[in-house]
């Protein structure tokens, strides 16, 4: 299904895209969703497509989400969304990968094999825009799905309406992510800027809020979220806020999935 647009050849392995999916089971189906979710569709609609360099899911338990600022988010409630999944795409390739996944998923609706006990918060394919790394020679930002970490934190913020997009990832790049996660267990940060609803993505997958105005940061961390959310995560979103470039609009610790059990799905609510 789709083209693989040749081999990759000597290009080297990047990211350049990224999926994020932000999601709810319903009440009751908490075991069924995490089930359908990780044993088919993490595989059959993105994992195997092309150019998809890795994958990973992440949960936030009912403590986890008590951390979460503001109290209104993008999203709704702030304590709507469990379940986060992120997806690494090659460079130069999201079309392609795009490509299939549009074709895959056209199979698997006719098939059944959809699951309709669920909320999407937000659904949707972003751009890389930068990346902060800690140490020079640490985790490359293509690994960091892979490499595990023990926890990340997601923060959606958006640009003062004086600030270009530029300007504001380049204030968090070069000054505010450096001072805040220097000398800290935050190992690595990427940036990401949401693209345009693709036209063959479901009815029911949320609109994309905030092209051209909001960045998506993902953090890595080297240690249990809920041991630095005080000192290193709370300071930064203040920081963004006073900065007059932009405002925090959601701000959330994550911890990974266990894959192949149902661990967390009792700790939702």
């Amino acid at each position: 299904m789709g083209s693989n647009d040749g081999l990759l050849g000597s290009t080297p392995i990047d990211v350049g895209s990224a999926l994020f999916s932000l999601h709810d089971p319903h009440r009751g189906f908490e075991r069924a969703f995490n089930r359908y979710y990780e044993r088919d569709h993490m595989y059959a609609a993105a994992l195997l497509a092309p150019f998809t360099i890795s994958g990973q899911r992440w949960v936030a338990t009912r403590e986890l989400k008590a951390l979460r600022r503001p109290d209104v988010g993008p999203f709704g409630p702030v304590t709507a969304g469990s379940y986060l999944t992120m997806f690494w795409i090659q460079a130069q390739h999201l079309a392609s990968q795009q490509q299939w996944v549009s074709e895959q998923m056209r199979s698997l609706v006719e098939a059944g094999r959809t699951f309709g006990e669920r909320s999407v918060q937000t659904a949707t394919a972003y751009d890389l825009v930068g990346t902060y790394r800690r140490d020079p020679d640490g985790v490359p930002p293509f690994m960091a799905l892979d490499h595990r970490y023990p926890g990340c934190a997601w923060l959606i913020v958006e640009r003062s309406p004086a600030v270009t997009i530029e300007a504001f990832s380049s204030h968090l790049l070069d000054e505010l992510l450096p001072k805040s996660f220097a000398s800290t267990p935050v190992a690595l940060a990427t940036t990401f800027t949401p693209r345009p609803k693709e036209p063959w993505w479901p009815a029911a997958a949320p609109e994309v809020e905030g092209v051209g105005q909001r960045l998506a940061i993902t953090a890595f961390i080297e240690d249990d979220p809920r041991a630095v959310w005080d000192d290193v995560f709370v300071p930064l979103v203040g920081a963004i806020d006073a900065s007059g470039h932009g405002r925090t609009l959601f701000a959330a610790p994550f911890i990974p999935t266990k894959p192949g059990t149902d661990t967390y799905v009792d700790q939702l609510w």
